[in-house]
């Protein structure tokens, strides 16, 4: 599942680098949104997990950003419950086909 791609650049004053990366195809997905509280503020630092469907077994995890973004992936096709942690408490389950 994925693909991936390791490289380093060091940059001089006043250089400008750019680089073309080409990776291989992936099946993958990727799942990204945005956690707000009740009063429309975004959620940082909250926890959202993705869980196999089936097996409800972890499949990753990420934190929201100050803006309240996450990014989640790469997921293969499946279905997956994503749950969202804020402390100790569940705040939102949802199911979500990919």
């Amino acid at each position: 599942m994925g693909s991936s791609l390791k490289f380093y650049i060091k940059t001089v004053p006043g250089e400008r680098v750019e680089a073309d990366v080409s990776l291989p195809p992936d099946s993958g997905g990727v799942l990204t949104g945005t956690v707000v509280r009740a009063d429309g503020e975004p959620a940082a630092g909250v926890v959202v997990l993705a869980l196999d469907a089936g097996t409800m077994q972890p499949v990753c995890h990420g934190l929201t950003d100050a803006h309240g973004f996450f990014i989640l992936g790469p997921l293969p096709a499946a279905l997956y419950q994503i749950q969202v942690y804020d402390g100790a408490a569940p705040v939102r389950t949802v199911q979500i086909a990919l």
